[in-house]
């Protein structure tokens, strides 16, 4: 075999493994358990097989702050890969934290999360190898500071203004893009915003909202 025919073949195996040209390969399976959001209830699951049984498309049953098992893997995987806590699970113990992540699909995946901790505002700075639509990866980057109580006030008002009403789910079907996911988790009160290149696509309070919280990091 000539070497540049087996170097093909090389390259054609590491691509494949990979995840690129099977993409059902591409995330790591996870048990519910491991969810970093709250998946849909058994019922909705039930009402989405037999729709699909029926053929009554489209078959969509959504809950608010509730995520499909598929993008709630492909999420939980890369928050993994961040080492970020699970912040849904947190609910009802004195908890104060924002935070937001970013899923391009051809970029690196990175997360801002800021945590008020008996008034002593901390932001957290993550960023991975991978690529947000295909590939978790390692964390190369991981970043802590203080920040001040001030621009933690006005994020909270700025949140408070808009967020709370806002649903879960995009209405816009992108194939591509950018996943922009912003969660908030105030004591007893746990919301999650997810929307793909909300500066795009018809968004722009949203997109203001989770630059405000990468703004207030950076201040």
């Amino acid at each position: 075999m000539k070497p540049r025919n087996l170097a093909f073949i090389i390259v054609l195996i590491l691509l494949g493994s990979c995840g690129i040209f099977n993409p059902e390969l591409r995330y790591t399976p996870k048990n519910s358990a491991e969810y970093y959001f709250p998946p849909l209830s058994e019922e909705i699951k039930q009402n989405q097989a037999e729709c699909m049984r029926l053929e009554n498309y489209p078959c969509v049953f959504e809950q608010n702050d509730t995520l499909s098992d598929f993008v709630n893997e492909w999420y939980s995987t890369h928050l993994a890969s961040m080492k970020e806590p699970i912040l849904y699970n947190q609910i009802g113990k004195g908890k104060k934290v924002i935070r937001f992540t970013h899923l391009g699909t051809w970029s690196r995946p990175y997360s801002y999360r800021i945590e008020n901790i008996n008034e002593k505002i901390v932001g957290t700075y993550n960023k991975t190898k991978g690529l947000g639509g295909y590939d978790a990866g390692r964390r190369i980057k991981h970043e802590e500071k203080k920040l001040s109580n001030s621009e933690w006030n006005l994020m909270i008002a700025t949140i408070d203004s808009t967020f709370w009403d806002i649903q879960t789910h995009d209405p816009n079907m992108v194939l591509d893009g950018e996943e922009w996911i912003l969660e908030v988790l105030i004591d007893d009160k746990y919301h999650v915003v997810t929307r793909n290149s909300p500066d795009v696509y018809d968004g722009k309070n949203y997109a203001d909202l989770c630059k405000r919280v990468i703004k207030t990091y950076n201040e």
